[in-house]
């Protein structure tokens, strides 16, 4: 099915049916997101359930186990505000301003890839390792 929609949404884009157009979400957009997330959702199946390779998907198994917490201090940046809040003589000299542009975009060349790059390591990494921590303690945020 997945294989199904791709191919129909990439079909309607590039006969210029119906463009790809997030802000509309048109009908060959959604085809071509849904099609991608079955993609994703097979290889994690195939990877977790057949392959069982658990081991490798822990950390995600935390952070889903913690959602609430992860949600209200990661996504909303409540957190990284906080951190932000300190900062030495300028706001430009706050620790997280610093490890951005020193050690992912410095290091990379790239402003793209290392905002890419200091999202997947500092902060999902971040909070995957609170997660675990968390969860070896039994301790859930619950509503």
């Amino acid at each position: 099915m997945g294989l199904a929609l791709l191919i129909v949404g990439l079909l309607l884009h590039f006969t210029n049916a119906i463009p790809l157009n997030k802000q509309l979400y048109t009908f060959s957009y959604v085809c071509v997101t849904s099609g991608a997330a079955a993609f994703v959702f097979s290889a994690f199946y195939l990877l977790v359930d057949v392959m069982d390779t658990k081991f490798l998907f822990l950390p995600f198994k935390w952070i889903g186990m913690n959602a609430m917490l992860v949600f209200v201090m990661a996504a909303e940046g409540i957190f990284a505000g906080f951190i932000n809040g300190w900062y030495y003589h300028d706001p430009h000299n706050s620790l997280v301003y610093w490890t951005k542009k020193h050690v992912f975009v410095g290091v990379w060349h790239s402003k793209r890839v290392g905002i890419l790059l200091y999202v997947i390591f500092a902060e999902i990494l971040f909070w995957a390792v609170v997660a675990g921590i968390l969860h070896r303690l039994k301790i859930y945020w619950k509503l």
